[in-house]
């Protein structure tokens, strides 16, 4: 969809269905003539006419969506501008309200609105760009990706600091709901254009090297094309077979994952058999005549079909050696999942005269919409680390769990049986009481895994427990799943949450050992509430939990007595810890099942599909087994934070196995235990224990997890004598 050359009028209206004789061909026309007379011969600080800027946007819209009203206001939706002397109120009254509606909507995400004091915020950007399908129109954020992605094709001209703008709206907010909403034709160029001015070096390296290697590719995959062309012609299968080119983007991030340069790269283009017939039984058929033809690579296969992408994407990708040993991908599917791909939920849009949303349209749209859900609430608040929850939910990586019914649902990578609860019904959710995965009973803040099937056991009454909003506990992931707790704490009466708020603010203060320093009064005053009681209904409801009343604590630590031991901890810089992945910490890693390193061990990391990097001792014998070396890559053990002895004391009614649950608590989180002793009363055990944690956060966090466990009556910091 890349523009070369001047879209006119003409153009854009003969692109329609039924072209100048069409049935929207003469509303086209009038916008056109309306925004012509709007905008007289004023320009863009590109260079790009107004008018001309205007008549791209809306021919690539209609290469998405056959749509009059959104056409038509991808047209008009510059008409609003200062320099225009034009309002919403005539365009209303010229056309239609709907029409004025999309082009307000399509006002509230210029830039600015987007860049604040000069910088994005993307997780605050993606919930404005979001919020906009749940209370406009999902067609605004479609003009707006246009939008964007015309400012990208004319950006040279723009001014170093303007470019990097638009490049990281359109990277980091519009391609990314492209790529949710599964708009491909859109989203790769969004990311390649973006690319170009966020990464200039990278991207003239690629290109370059893609331009001097294009005659050499082009006869490599011409030979394929025939090849396969024929094959499949005896077979008496007819399709579309062409070549593909690989998108800068992606290239630049197999570089990434594959630590080596753009001449190390040699699958850049790729083999794409559309298929006429809708029989997906026919691209299994294709898959194996593919696969007859040239050796396939182990785990370079991917099954789209039988599970589509969260967005719907349905396709079958595998890779293969030809007999001159170089690599080729071949992507096969039917038509209709072709048309899925490019233009996403907007395949079969809802929006045609008398049409209506197909079922699959309305889930992809509803799922965003019940996302944005979760920011929306009767105060209108919205906290700062939801707003990261949604950025984070929309581009997250998908699971996909199947019911006892066998019937699938896809949920946020790290969901729990909570998260699939409330995926189920918000009744559901509301009386989970427990949860088998595979059968077996597994603990309510257990991370689901793709394949589980899960069954959620329920009570007859009762509703959800404030420990499921509290995210250092880990029990909801979804944001959707957190809105529905938080939507039952509100119905009830303002009194009770009162003094549920009263009671969790005691248990946090008590639990820290820091009932005589601080009072109710104190930490509603550092979190900025001037009434009490209304800090106290906001902590009922669960908009203030835990996090937020030990970070005011830690605002306030000149309180604390001099020698009192929280004062270190509070005091103490973050460093970072964990693993960290070729210098770069905070990537998805997990432990090798097979060797369990641990520090200090010498290890190593292997590159997986869709599970981030797998971390092994370097003596491992699977990674010497390894034939992929490519996808081994350097992993260092982090740097480990300081540590600070807080003395706490476990109260709990005695039963076997206790202590060995608290010790893995204890060594999950890599937390010392210096000293112990144990006292028994009354069928009462009174654990002392000394343990050296590295912050507030997961002093708490220990708290709580030993509070939660069976028979334990209380857990709090309290000092003890040997």
């Amino acid at each position: 969809m890349v523009q070369k050359q001047t879209i006119t009028i003409s153009h854009l209206i003969n692109s329609l269905p039924g072209g100048a004789e069409g049935f929207i061909a003469q509303d086209i026309l009038k916008a056109y003539q309306f925004a012509q007379k709007a905008h007289g011969d004023h320009h863009r600080p590109s260079g790009e006419s107004y008018l001309e800027h205007d008549i791209a946007i809306a021919h690539t819209i209609s290469h998405v969506i056959s749509d009059r009203e959104a056409i038509i206001a991808g047209l008009l939706h510059d008409t609003i501008l200062p320099h225009t002397n034009c309002t919403t109120k005539e365009i209303a009254k010229e056309f239609n309200p709907k029409i004025a509606a999309l082009v307000a909507g399509t006002a509230k995400l210029n830039y600015d609105e987007l860049y604040q004091n000069n910088q994005l915020n993307p997780a605050d950007a993606m919930r404005r760009a979001v919020f906009i399908i749940v209370e406009e129109d999902v067609r605004v954020l479609l003009i707006a990706m246009a939008d964007c992605l015309q400012d990208l094709r004319k950006a040279k001209p723009l001014p170093p600091e303007e470019r990097h703008k638009i490049a990281s709206c359109g990277m980091h907010i519009y391609a990314t709901l492209a790529n949710r909403l599964g708009i491909w034709k859109l989203k790769w160029e969004l990311e390649d254009l973006s690319f170009r001015y966020l990464e200039p070096d990278k991207y003239v390296e690629i290109a370059k090297h893609l331009d001097q290697r294009r005659a050499e590719r082009h006869e490599h995959v011409g030979q394929a094309l025939d090849t396969l062309r024929e094959e499949l012609r005896r077979a008496n299968i007819k399709g579309e077979v062409t070549g593909r080119p690989k998108h800068i983007v992606s290239i630049y991030r197999k570089m990434q994952r594959k630590k080596v340069s753009v001449s190390d790269i040699y699958d850049l283009q790729a083999i794409r058999v559309i298929l006429d017939s809708d029989d997906k039984h026919l691209c299994y058929q294709v898959l194996g005549i593919v696969h007859d033809l040239w050796q396939p690579i182990s785990q370079e296969f991917d099954d789209y079909i039988a599970r589509p992408k969260p967005n719907g994407y349905q396709s079958l990708h595998t890779a293969v050696f030809d007999e001159k040993n170089r690599t080729l991908e071949v992507q096969i599917r039917t038509r209709a999942m072709h048309e899925r791909a490019e233009k996403g939920v907007a395949a079969h849009w809802a929006y045609k005269e008398g049409g209506r949303q197909s079922s699959a349209e309305h889930r992809q749209i509803e799922s965003l919409r019940q996302l944005l859900s979760a920011y929306q609430d009767e105060n209108g608040a919205n906290s700062a680390v939801d707003a990261e929850l949604l950025a984070n939910e929309v581009v997250a990586d998908r699971i996909y769990v199947f019911t006892p019914k066998n019937e699938l649902r896809d949920l946020p990578v790290g969901a729990t049986p909570i998260d699939f609860a409330y995926a189920i019904h918000t009744e559901v959710g509301h009386r989970c009481r427990g949860a088998k995965v595979n059968g077996k009973m597994v603990s309510l803040d257990y991370k689901l895994k793709n394949g589980d099937r899960v069954s959620i056991i329920t009570s007859s009454r009762g509703g959800p427990s404030r420990d499921w909003m509290n995210e250092n506990l880990g029990y909801a992931v979804s944001a959707r799943t957190r809105n529905r707790i938080r939507q039952w704490f509100r119905t009830q009466e303002r009194a009770k949450n009162i003094e549920q708020g009263r009671e969790v603010v005691h248990r946090e203060l008590k639990r820290l050992g820091l009932q005589d320093d601080y009072d109710i009064d104190d930490i509603a005053l550092a979190l900025n509430f001037e009434e009490r009681d209304e800090f106290l209904a906001r902590v009922g409801f669960g908009d203030v939990q835990s996090r937020q009343i030990a970070g005011a604590i830690a605002a306030m630590q000149q309180k604390l007595k001099p020698d009192d031991e929280l004062r270190p901890l509070l005091q103490s810089q973050p460093k970072a810890r964990g693993l960290t992945v070729m210098g770069v910490s905070g990537l998805h890693t997990r432990m090798g099942m097979c060797c369990n390193p641990v520090p200090p061990e010498s290890i190593i990391g292997y590159v997986t599909r869709g599970h981030g990097v797998t971390i092994h001792r370097q003596d491992c014998k699977q990674v010497l087994s390894i034939d992929e070396k490519e996808r081994l890559i350097d992993v260092e053990w982090g740097i480990e934070e300081d540590a600070y002895a807080i003395p706490i004391v476990i109260k709990a009614y005695r039963r076997a196995g206790l202590m060995e649950e608290i010790a893995n608590l204890l060594k999950g989180q890599r937390v010392n235990l210096s000293k112990a002793k144990t006292t028994t009363s009354n069928s009462i055990n009174t654990i002392y224990m000394v343990i050296e944690v590295t912050s507030l956060d997961q002093l708490n966090w220990l708290l709580q997890k030993f509070e939660n466990l069976n028979n334990v009556i209380e857990a709090h910091r309290q000092r003890w004598h040997e």
